[in-house]
């Protein structure tokens, strides 16, 4: 048996390859952010903490959305 690599038969869309690459970007930031987010506990910096904080609830909220609701907001 013959397994097809052609793209026109495969069973991902260019969407579901852009969708899978933009959550993997946004899962490599969220892992900085709360890397920076434990070092500046650390350091007694709250301020910044809380800074970083705020971005990485961004981040969540974006990787919480599925394929549809994603590139619905994303083209908003």
């Amino acid at each position: 048996m013959e397994i097809m690599t052609d793209k026109k038969y495969s069973p991902m869309t260019n969407s579901d390859d852009e969708y899978v690459r933009i959550m993997q970007k946004l899962q490599t930031k969220h892992n900085d952010l709360f890397e920076k987010i434990v070092f500046a506990q650390r350091e007694d910096k709250e301020d910044i903490a809380q800074s970083y904080a705020s971005e990485i609830i961004a981040v969540r909220t974006m990787m919480a959305l599925n394929k549809d609701e994603f590139f619905k907001k994303l083209n908003e």
